[in-house]
């Protein structure tokens, strides 16, 4: 059990979360929240091994399209650039980048030799590669934008992932990352745990999974520790897609809450940050 925190080093905290006797640890020093499970720092297993058949297609094509595109047409505004998706997995954002912005060289890396077989195979990607992005040989201030998909939350060290991509990203340029909300999750599991307890299959804060949770306040301490700015916030469309099932009513409750978090966030001056997701762009100096 790890209880040293990840991003200060302190040793001292205190438990504002168990999921299936796994403490979820909250730093005293700095505040940062993470799982005390130990994960690999290069797990590579979260696509597992049964191959194309298994991928949840609905979940991560179908329901992504809207994100994608809300995203090219906020941060792709030029006509041309390189953009390196890290842990792109089936390759879908790659492909709707091509598609979308022909002007961009949009490539991917991948932990998972399933998920890139994937993303060769079935998505026609010739530039999604396997293995860490750290031994890509990518140039220095070769990149001009950089995304990061669901992927942060995962990295029990993300100091030298970042200051890696902090290294190969041109002068002004861009890193972006998208991860779970942590206080407003935190609310969730709880009541989850009030309506139906602790039990197995159901989601809470993933505790084997998700090592880091991160809050607006954690998230500008990484990115000032590995050399960005401070971080920009959005509220962006949801994954229209609940428990991987598409469409329905829960959908409906997903756009009504976004559209409700994003009226709060604008009439707060964006102080208020309700939405389930931190949507966050991080900026090398010029």
């Amino acid at each position: 059990m790890n209880t040293t925190c990840y991003l200060c080093g302190s040793k001292k905290n205190k438990t504002v979360f168990k999921e299936h006797e796994i403490p979820i640890l909250k730093c005293s020093d700095c505040d940062h929240v993470f799982s005390s499970y130990e994960q690999e720092e290069h797990y590579d297993g979260y696509w597992g091994e049964e191959g194309a058949e298994s991928f949840d297609l609905e979940w991560w094509d179908l329901a992504h399209r809207d994100i994608y595109d809300e995203f090219i047409k906020t941060h792709l505004k030029q006509d041309s650039g390189t953009l390196l998706d890290v842990g792109c997995g089936l390759g879908f954002f790659v492909k709707t980048v091509q598609e979308k912005k022909r002007g961009w060289n949009a490539i991917g890396y991948e932990m998972s030799p399933n998920a890139v077989k994937f993303a060769k195979e079935k998505n026609g990607l010739s530039t999604v590669h396997s293995g860490m992005v750290q031994n890509s040989g990518i140039a220095k201030e070769s990149i001009d934008f950089i995304t990061l998909w669901d992927v942060i939350e995962h990295i029990p060290k993300p100091q030298p992932l970042l200051e890696y991509l902090h290294n190969i990203l041109k002068p002004g340029g861009v890193l972006f990352m998208q991860t779970p909300n942590f206080p407003i999750q935190l609310l969730k599991a709880n009541l989850k745990v009030m309506l139906k307890g602790m039990k197995e299959g159901v989601h809470y804060l993933e505790a084997k999974d998700h090592i880091n949770d991160y809050t607006r306040k954690s998230m500008t301490k990484l990115a000032i520790d590995t050399g960005f700015q401070n971080p920009e916030f959005y509220v962006m469309k949801p994954i229209l897609s609940v428990a991987g099932v598409g469409g329905g009513l829960g959908s409906f409750a997903k756009l009504g809450y976004y559209h409700l978090t994003k009226a709060i966030w604008i009439l707060s001056g964006k102080t208020i940050f309700l939405n389930n997701t931190l949507f966050a762009t991080l900026r090398k100096k010029n």
